[in-house]
C-alpha cells in the first residue's frame, strides 16, 4: 500500500522516512533480517546500521546466528 503524499505531509514525514521507520520496526520485532530491513528501507546496510546506532537499537544476534558464524569460520 502506498500512502498518499498529502497524508504524509500532514504527518511531516516523507515516503523515504516512512519506509525507514517501518523497516526499523520490522527489524526490532525480529520479522526481517538486517539486510532485508536495509533493502526494504532502500538504504545501504551501513546506513541502516548507522541509523540503528543513532537510535540505540541493538543488533539482533542470537545463539543460532553465533553457531552459524562459528561453523562458517571453521570453529
Amino acid at each position: 500500500m502506498i500512502i498518499p503524499d498529502n497524508y504524509l505531509s500532514l504527518a511531516g514525514i516523507s515516503q523515504e522516512e516512512l519506509r525507514l521507520e517501518v523497516a526499523l520496526i520490522f527489524y526490532q520485532r525480529g520479522n526481517i533480517s538486517l539486510g532485508k530491513a536495509a533493502e526494504f528501507a532502500e538504504v545501504s546496510r551501513h546506513d541502516f546500521q548507522q541509523e540503528m546506532s543513532r537510535r540505540e537499537i541493538p543488533v539482533n544476534y542470537d545463539i543460532e546466528a553465533f553457531k552459524k558464524d562459528m561453523k562458517t569460520i571453521g570453529l
